[in-house]
């Protein structure tokens, strides 16, 4: 059989004909997803909210911040606190997406699961990377956000430790315990 015919058939084997079996994927795929990105942004929250104390600003500030990238500072100056819920939400919302992401090349690429640790590592600095030199100029805030060396040396491994390893190691831990007896590696692919 032709490479392309085995793909194609491995691809027909993941179909499954029993009925509830595609929901039960999809529900526990959704499920890997939210806790990944609900923990990874909770770490996050609890971080910036520590370090608001610690500084004596208001522990809204960070999120009012998030707000003003999607709505700009004019705006989020006009709604007040208001804005920081606003914030909070977006930032639960990049985190889930991040976490999908993840997921979706994790669960294509049985490597990422196997080295999760890794994984991480090289996740979060990439998360940081995107957030940082992409989207951030994208945004209504117009320039990355950590620039020079002393602020990329606390925010970048911040990013990883807060970020990448929990996406990283929820997921791996997920999908290598996830329906065991129908898990089959080839090719460096999970099956089910």
């Amino acid at each position: 059989m032709s490479e392309a015919a085995h793909g194609n058939k491995g691809s027909i084997e993941a179909i499954s004909t029993r009925p509830g079996e595609a929901r039960r994927q999809a529900g526990s795929a959704a499920l890997t997803v939210a806790i990944a990105g609900v923990v990874a942004g909770a770490i996050d929250v609890a971080v910036n909210t520590v370090e608001a104390v610690n500084a004596g600003t208001s522990v809204l500030r960070p999120w009012k911040g998030v707000a003003a990238a999607l709505l700009g500072k004019d705006a989020v100056i006009q709604g007040g606190d208001a804005m920081a819920i606003i914030g909070v939400g977006l930032h639960f919302l990049i985190t889930i997406g991040a976490a999908a992401i993840y997921y979706l090349v994790a669960k294509r690429r049985g490597w990422l699961v196997r080295h999760a640790f890794l994984s991480g590592l090289v996740f979060g600095t990439t998360f940081f990377l995107a957030m940082n030199y992409v989207i951030l100029p994208l945004s209504f805030i117009g320039h990355p956000l950590y620039v020079g060396g002393r602020t990329i040396a606390i925010a970048l491994p911040s990013h990883i430790i807060m970020i990448g390893l929990p996406i990283s190691l929820i997921i791996g831990w997920r999908l290598k315990n996830t329906w065991p007896s129908r898990i089959g590696w080839r090719r460096g692919r999970i099956r089910y």
